[in-house]
């Protein structure tokens, strides 16, 4: 197995990091040539309107998503390749932990749960993972009394990379100012004292 495939297969099975990985993909020129084979037949994978080198190349190795759509890109290279790898469960967790450990009324933003929210401590357990989790959400995305109902998809606001303060919501109802009923959703910057507002219609 030459170099190249090693690397291949050491980061599908978690023993390289997605940092030297990326690092990789970026400046090893034969690491390119092999994922740009034009010869290796991708149809009907999501490969077949690119190619791996691409694909891995445009990931953002910093958050749990990127990290996850380079593995499995990998994993299917290397299968194609009849290259055998026991590809780690590490990203795929990190990732499912994102969706299992989010209230309804968040939409957290992988990269901001990876930077803030996911323990660094790798040898906690699933469950002492998910407590942790819960813990720093509710620590990050604090409210007054309840927190948002949103009609449509979440938009808890943000400042500086940091949640608002959520005040709370009023309801708008139909009438000659609004065409539809809603809510309008206060944020308060506890810095500056400064409101902001979401508003959203059924």
């Amino acid at each position: 197995m030459t170099d190249e495939f090693k690397i291949l297969v050491h980061f599908a099975e978690g023993k390289l990091s997605s940092k030297d990985f990326a690092h990789e993909i970026y400046t090893n020129k034969k690491l390119e040539a092999i994922l740009s084979d034009e010869t290796v037949d991708w149809s009907g994978t999501y490969l077949q309107d690119s190619s791996p080198f691409l694909f891995l190349a445009e990931q953002n190795y910093d958050s749990a998503d990127g990290r996850l759509n380079a593995q499995g890109a990998v994993h299917l290279f290397v299968e194609k390749m009849n290259i055998e790898a026991n590809s780690t469960k590490q990203y795929s967790e990190d990732y499912n932990l994102l969706f299992a450990t989010s209230p309804k009324y968040l939409d957290i933003q992988p990269d901001f749960f990876e930077k803030y929210i996911l323990p660094t401590d790798q040898s906690l357990s699933k469950s002492d993972k998910k407590q942790m989790i819960k813990k720093n959400i509710a620590q990050l995305f604090k409210y007054q009394t309840k927190p948002s109902k949103w009609i449509q998809n979440p938009n808890w606001l943000m400042k500086n990379d940091r949640p608002m303060y959520f005040l709370g919501q009023v309801d708008i109802k139909k009438g000659d100012t609004f065409h539809d009923d809603g809510s309008v959703y206060l944020f308060v910057d506890k810095e500056t004292g400064s409101i902001e507002t979401v508003k959203q219609f059924y």
